[in-house]
């Protein structure tokens, strides 16, 4: 009877003790440490890693999907460059490769497409204050001027004030508006910016991959339309940011999704730097073109626009993959999900 009373008070006292502040499990302790910032990986200088994409080698943790992200330090900074199509997987694969975003410096978001801003939902969780550079983009939330006036702007004159817009005053109308990421740390990026040394953001627009506010006339481009309007003028161009870093071997360029082409992109790096492009990384949006034009562009890139190396990713495809690869040789590197790219 005394044994069976001292086995008892054991065990109740093992229960006691477990709840007392420092007497957790080795696994509760484990699991408490390795969300402390000393556990976190650290981001070596002039570095990328991937952290979303449809391709790659199979690592532990990791999800593939289509989409794009990734995350480099350069100058002591920390920089995300967009967060993939889903808000899950970005948090996913930013824990499997055991990355702080609370460590983050600032972000910048290439274009307003699902597959590369999704992930800010989760990014705005853990760091609702970081800086994020957007393009000047008016469905992203830039307050730009709108025309309000249509077709006959005169025939405003001739409704009534109730069904006027703006009760009539609406000529200098501009969107006011939160945008689609409320409350956030953001600033609409115009043209091309240095916003710090050797970090400048590079402004590009595609008119022919963006949005339209009136479906275009099928007439030849540029013609008049029935109603004397530009066919051309119906187009609201999508705005794009790539990031260029200046290295002592040239610029080093991250594009998201190269809509004003990868082409473009290097251009406007050229003429903003006054540099030579040492490596484009990201996606080169190539995937519904064909052997032959790939095959002049991958030249051209090497020759006519002096890229040293190339780091294709993203929308990038699979024939682009091949060619690039051919073309580039040893200066062709390899960016699939979870990869670190020096620089």
């Amino acid at each position: 009877m005394k044994h069976t009373l001292l086995q008892a008070t054991l065990i109740i006292l093992a229960i006691w003790m477990a709840f007392l502040p420092g007497c957790t499990s080795t696994d509760s302790k484990t699991s408490q440490l390795s969300t402390e910032p000393d556990e976190f990986r650290v981001l070596e200088e002039n570095t990328i890693i991937n952290l979303y994409d449809a391709f790659g080698h199979d690592k532990p943790g990791l999800q593939k999907d289509f989409g794009f992200s990734c995350i480099l330090k350069f100058r002591g900074q920390t920089i995300l460059f967009d967060a993939g199509s889903n808000a899950d997987i970005f948090r996913q694969n930013v824990e499997a490769l055991n990355i702080d975003l609370r460590e983050i410096d600032f972000v910048v978001a290439s274009h307003a497409h699902f597959d590369h801003i999704n992930g800010f939902d989760h990014l705005l969780e853990v760091h609702p204050e970081v800086p994020i550079y957007f393009p000047f983009d008016f469905f992203w939330g830039a307050n730009v001027p709108f025309n309000l006036a249509g077709a006959e702007a005169s025939v405003a004159d001739s409704l009534q004030p109730e069904m006027r817009y703006f009760d009539g005053d609406f000529a200098s109308y501009s969107f006011n508006q939160t945008g689609r990421f409320w409350n956030a740390n953001i600033e609409f990026v115009r043209e091309n910016t240095e916003i710090s040394e050797g970090i400048t953001l590079i402004t590009t627009a595609s008119p022919y991959l963006g949005y339209f506010n009136k479906y275009p006339s099928l007439r030849q481009e540029g013609t008049a339309t029935s109603d004397g309007d530009d066919a051309t003028a119906n187009f609201i161009e999508l705005q794009e940011l790539s990031l260029s870093l200046r290295t002592d071997d040239g610029e080093v360029v991250i594009v998201g999704c190269s809509h004003s082409t990868v082409e473009t992109i290097i251009a406007a790096t050229r003429a903003q730097t006054e540099n030579d492009i040492s490596l484009v990384y990201g996606g080169y949006h190539l995937l519904p073109y064909a052997r032959s034009d790939l095959q002049s562009l991958a030249v051209r890139l090497q020759e006519e626009h002096g890229v040293q190396r190339v780091a294709p990713a993203h929308c990038t495809g699979h024939l682009a993959f091949r060619i690039l690869k051919t073309q580039f040789g040893q200066d062709y590197l390899f960016a699939g999900l979870g990869e670190v790219t020096a620089f």
